[in-house]
């Protein structure tokens, strides 16, 4: 052949390469054998893991690895997604982003020579709420386009960005809700609600655990974001828009959260008009901005990369249900969304209104595409501005601790509860923050630090992070407002850890904690002396633990009615007492989790209690209740043992023999009682408790139970049984009281063993629940128990100065009223709490008025 023909031929070749190797790589509808989003048609996680095998395996373009597990086992896919090349220097491009993104060492031309060299690194993820389909299934669609396509759009993204795709971030709620789709398809129930929750613990609160990392899936993505791969942006997929809209973008509405960078919120707003723009170009309708969702809370998935210098996105595209199509009468669509804004007159940030019809999942799919790419196509063309922004935020952060006031956070070496600070620096260090611990004594003010003393540096590139959880929030409440999430999460506050913010810089040596927790014995934990019998300090919910454990070991435990000196020491009322035990493992245990205690040879005299496990129930209501699965998280955490009870079981009757304890989670009386509407579900779980299943609890009490009612599910017991109490904020003006999500000073009879090992002084969350009264002269009293046993205010709310993080509307309508209160009935008791003690297993400090009701 002549050289002339060769080359053309060869140059023919080379042509097709990409055309092979696109044909090459499977596309999803040959893997599943239907196209995503086709109507009626989800695939699970089975189908979607074995898709990006077969695509890491068929082209070189991407790599799968797996980067966790879920809390039910499943892999946690993380697919890269860049050129050959840039995979290939997949590590130098990481090492380039954590360089930037921590700030240390650089000066600005080494930053600007690394911002032009490095790779824009894109994190978007799907699934994370699992009903909401459209992000996972979309999820192959976009990595076969990224992986394939050869428009000069995509070769620029490949050159210039590294996508990084979690096709589903919570394997197991994808496989809970297509096998819940699966079941009811072509019935009368084919868009039945689920009736659990689709992440075992959290459901929909899986969103809501991003600075606490209780949950498996949370700890692996912030290894990722925050240690290994330090993304500069992260899209955040979701699908509940604001109806009618078809898709919520950002910006976002106020207010913002002041510790948010500046470069932060013009990022977030750049992002959301690429999306805008590039949907409305291709007459996409119904983009709405600046409605429902807002930039205050810190603890989204979202919202915590903010505090990292990152660039958070949160798209909400429409949902009907599942993948069943609906259609919408143009005459039926509400006229005003929640602020009174025209859904259907062109505004500032709707410019473009939907005007009904079908919503397809595909159509739901395709708008999410397009946001996705839209991104890409954004981080491509600003690829040296992500990158440099980065080091620039690092540095302003840095400096800014630099100039002090504050300049750190100390959290004390000594504290009354050594378990609760420890977990507070894993939950900060998990989260990025820096950390140290002071190797010598040191003195701040007055106040003078021993060694042990752990430090949070302010000059450190997440400061905003930092400072933001251990700082007390402010929200700038409008009138009309509602906040998107909570309004204060003061992490030190509602933890009960002793700490507290410094002005000038720490003289101290300080070495940093490298690992994500503190070692055993950290702040004072552990078992002092030789014995073999313990005396274990109540303050702590790890005593809890160690108790159960002992009891399972058959060991004898009980508890001190009163304070008791033993081994030096002097111990709050509800001191344990633990005798023929494993005591070695038992002190491994306290200095490894933060109980403290003594070993001596006998139990010192004193009147104790001997503790018996009780037979604890937990109802489960099929409306999926989030602080249910929330209390199960506590329960098993600290080796409770107990039973989940449905609605049928209590309607059932006879609880008294099955059950000494029953626990009722955060619902309200309606709820409880109604359940979900028959003709919604399949039959069996259709109803909730009903006035027969409220007779039954408190028959329940009479006969000897303790019914133990979280927070709103006090409204029951209040309205159905004949207590002499009364809610004091029932049926109140939102203008008139209000708590949404709000840290709150309460003052504990700690001499009750209700609120044995609280702190006299503590503070709780609060969600607008119930407030607790005796009934006055001219109440209503409840029949048959007018002069009866009178109740126990065990928990009141303080009388000033209430407040202690986030918003409280209405305070002198709740100073001194009641926050946990024991209310006998007939043989047994109610305990009422009004306020959330396990809430998202955050408020370690109020963890003990759960765990003591439960003995």
């Amino acid at each position: 052949m002549r050289p002339i023909a060769l080359a053309r031929v060869l140059a023919v070749g080379v042509a097709l390469l990409p055309s092979f190797a696109a044909a090459a790589v499977p596309t999803p509808e040959s893997v599943f054998g239907f196209a995503p989003g086709a109507d009626r048609k989800l695939f699970d996680f089975a189908q979607l893991h074995d898709y990006f095998q077969k695509l890491d395996a068929a082209s070189p373009r991407v790599r799968v690895v797996e980067f966790g597990k879920s809390e039910e086992g499943r892999p946690l896919l993380l697919a890269f997604i860049s050129s050959e090349q840039n995979l290939k220097a997949l590590d130098r491009h990481r090492e380039i982003a954590k360089k930037l993104a921590t700030g240390r060492g650089l000066d600005e031309a080494q930053a600007r020579a690394l911002a032009e060299t490095g790779r824009a690194i894109v994190w978007i993820d799907n699934g994370l709420h699992a009903t909401e389909v459209a992000p996972s299934q979309h999820a192959p669609e976009l990595a076969y386009k990224v992986a394939t396509d050869e428009s000069k759009a995509m070769q620029r993204v490949r050159e210039n960005v590294i996508l990084a795709l979690v096709p589903c971030i919570n394997p197991d709620g994808l496989d809970k809700v297509v096998a819940w789709y699966r079941k009811n398809l072509g019935t009368p129930f084919e868009v039945a609600p689920m009736v659990e929750l689709y992440q075992r613990y959290a459901g929909h609160d899986n969103n809501r655990d991003w600075y606490m990392f209780n949950l498996a899936e949370s700890r692996a993505v912030a290894r990722q974001l925050y240690h290994e791969l330090h993304p500069q942006l992260v899209y955040n997929q979701h699908q509940t828009a604001p109806f009618p809209a078809r898709i919520f973008v950002p910006p976002f509405a106020d207010p913002m959260n002041p510790n948010i960078p500046a470069l932060v919120v013009r990022g977030i707003q750049e992002a959301g008009t690429a999306i805008a723009a590039r949907l409305e170009r291709q007459g996409k309708s119904g983009v709405l901005s600046r409605q429902a969702f807002d930039a205050w809370w810190n603890g989204g998935l979202r919202t915590a990369p903010y505090f990292h210098n990152q660039i958070g996105i949160l798209t909400e595209t429409a949902l009907w249900r599942y993948a069943t199509p609906r259609t919408y009468d143009p005459a039926k669509l509400p006229k005003t969304f929640r602020d009174g804004t025209s859904t259907t007159t062109p505004s500032m940030f709707h410019p473009l209104p939907w005007t009904g019809g079908t919503w397809r999942l595909r159509d739901a799919m395709d708008y999410v595409r397009e946001a996705s790419l839209a991104i890409l196509e954004l981080a491509a063309d600003r690829r040296f501005e992500w990158l440099f922004g980065r080091w620039q935020m690092a540095r302003d952060q840095i400096a800014a601790g630099l100039r002090g006031d504050p300049s750190a956070y100390v959290i004390a070496a000594a504290q009354r509860d050594p378990g609760a600070a420890r977990r507070l620096v894993e939950a900060l260090r998990t989260g990025g923050v820096e950390v140290a611990v002071a190797t010598a004594a040191f003195k701040v003010g007055e106040r003078e630090h021993a060694a042990g003393a752990y430090v949070v540096p302010m000059a450190q590139a997440f400061r905003a992070y930092a400072k933001d959880l251990l700082e007390a929030q402010k929200y700038p409440a409008r009138a009309g407002s509602q906040p998107y999430d909570i309004t204060g999460w003061t992490l030190p506050l509602q933890m009960g850890v002793d700490g507290s913010f410094v002005a000038a810089p720490i003289e101290a040596p300080l070495q940093p904690l490298t690992a994500l927790e503190p070692p055993a014995g950290a702040f004072g934990a552990g078992i002092a002396g030789s014995g073999d019998v313990l005396v274990i300090d109540p303050a702590s919910p790890v005593a809890h633990l160690l108790a159960r454990r002992a009891l399972a070991a058959g060991a004898k435990v009980s508890r001190y009615e009163a304070g008791v000196e033993a081994g030096g020491r002097t111990f709050a009322p509800g001191a344990f007492g633990i005798e023929a035990g494993a005591r070695e493992a038992l002190a491994a245990l306290a200095a490894q989790r933060g109980a403290t205690g003594v070993a001596v040879a006998a139990l010192p005299d004193g009147p104790r209690r001997a503790l018996v496990p009780k037979r604890i129930g937990l109802l489960k209501p099929w409306t999926a209740s989030m602080d249910e699965g929330w209390t199960r998280f506590l329960l098993e955490r600290h080796e409770v043992p107990f039973t989940s009870v449905t609605d049928h079981d209590v309607r059932a009757g006879d609880l008294i023999a099955k059950f000494d304890v029953l626990m009722v989670p955060d619902l309200t009386q309606a709820t409880l009682l109604t359940g979900h509407r028959a003709g919604d579900v399949p039959p069996e779980y259709a109803g909730g408790l009903g006035l027969e299943g409220a007779l039954e609890l408190k028959r329940f009490v009479e006969q000897g139970g303790t019914l133990v009612a979280l927070d709103s599910a006090g409204e029951l017991p209040l309205a159905l049984f004949p207590l002499p109490l009364r809610n004091v904020v029932a049926g109140v003006a939102r203008s008139e009281y209000g708590a949404p999500g709000s840290l709150l000073r309460v003052r504990f009879d700690v001499a009750q063993p209700l609120a044995w090992g609280l702190a006299a002084d503590a503070v709780v969350f609060v969600e607008g629940g119930p407030v607790f009264d005796a009934l006055a002269d001219d109440d209503d009293e409840p029949a048959g128990e007018a002069h009866g046993p009178q109740p126990t205010f065990v928990g009141r709310f303080a009388a000033k100065d209430v407040l202690a993080s986030g918003f409280l509307q209405g305070e002198s309508r709740i100073a001194e009223k009641g926050a946990l209160v024991e209310a006998p009935l007939g043989r047994g008791r109610v305990v009422l709490m009004g306020f959330r003690p396990q809430f998202r297993a955050q408020s370690w400090g109020t963890f003990n008025a759960l765990l003591n009701a439960l003995w």
